[in-house]
């Protein structure tokens, strides 16, 4: 299933976040989520079975830290290729027919240099070896998540298409600052964000997480994207900032509040929306369910 196609019929629901859910079913709080594809994946089946039971026509494989780099915190960097088949393989089983399947991507875990010790070079090959796995296990194309840094955006759309990535989505993770302004952690604004994916040759542009963020701002973000590029956008908006209790963290929006200040993100120009942090299938349902109302 194509997510352009997908597009191409009307708005598109995904699905929700997938850390807090691994936490509900068992996770430990600093164990390793993308180990659980190799040892507990009916539990990873029954997350991504209730995100499509909700309402969502696309989910979002359990392998956002399925990297060399990450993996090595918990002695599983030569295993990552077989973490992130593994991931596409529980996923696509989850998945009914009309369902897509995207193949995540997330950040390295550390900085480029000179800022940081990672060679672009070992950064490409390992997130096309990231994309090929996802792709070889099933995925329907590549999304790459919570990036705040372009060069690094910039290499891992490089690398999907060198994987042969039938489509790719390019999501930027962005924090409202204190002057009110929109950036990622690196400061770089939706505008040029949306630009530097477009041309890198990204078919959906998107935001997701990110700090201090509302509903409101995510609409700025939707609207300034629509402004720069006429690609789908793609918005996972967080539940809400969250509040740290026994040592967890708490996401107090619900599921009708997450639903409404997403009706306002559809309005901006949003075609594809779903949720990210502290969001559970019951913010999915909400959305659907209101969305639908309002179609």
């Amino acid at each position: 299933m194509n997510l352009l196609d997908l597009c191409a019929t009307g708005l598109v629901i995904g699905d929700g976040a997938m850390g807090t859910e691994l936490q509900r079913a068992g996770l430990a709080i600093g164990e390793c989520g993308d180990r659980w594809n190799l040892e507990h994946p009916g539990r990873l089946i029954s997350i991504h079975a209730a995100y499509i039971e909700a309402g969502s026509q696309a989910i979002i494989t359990n392998s956002f830290g399925a990297n060399r780099w990450v993996l090595d915190r918990y002695g599983l960097a030569d295993r990552a290729v077989a973490v992130n088949r593994a991931a596409a393989t529980i996923a696509r089983r989850a998945a009914a027919a009309a369902v897509c399947v995207l193949g995540d991507i997330g950040p390295c875990g550390g900085f480029l240099r000179p800022l940081g010790e990672i060679a672009p070079g070992d950064l490409e090959a390992e997130f096309t070896a990231q994309a090929g796995a996802l792709l070889e296990g099933g995925v329907d194309g590549i999304i790459i998540e919570t990036m705040s840094a372009l060069d690094e955006l910039r290499i891992a759309i490089r690398a999907a298409h060198a994987a042969r990535a039938p489509f790719i989505v390019a999501s930027m993770a962005f924090d409202r600052v204190p002057n009110g302004n929109i950036r990622t952690m690196m400061g770089v604004s939706p505008e040029q964000a949306a630009q530097a994916a477009v041309e890198a040759g990204a078919d959906v542009v998107g935001a997701n997480c990110g700090t201090h963020m509302t509903a409101a701002d995510f609409e700025r973000v939707a609207a300034a994207f629509r402004q720069t590029t006429d690609r789908p956008i793609m918005i996972q908006s967080n539940a809400g900032s969250p509040e740290l209790v026994d040592g967890r963290a708490v996401y107090r929006l619900t599921p009708d509040e997450f639903a409404q200040g997403m009706k306002a993100v559809v309005a901006a120009g949003a075609s594809i929306v779903g949720g990210c942090c502290g969001t559970t299938p019951a913010h999915i349902a909400a959305l659907a369910r209101q969305l639908k109302a309002g179609a």
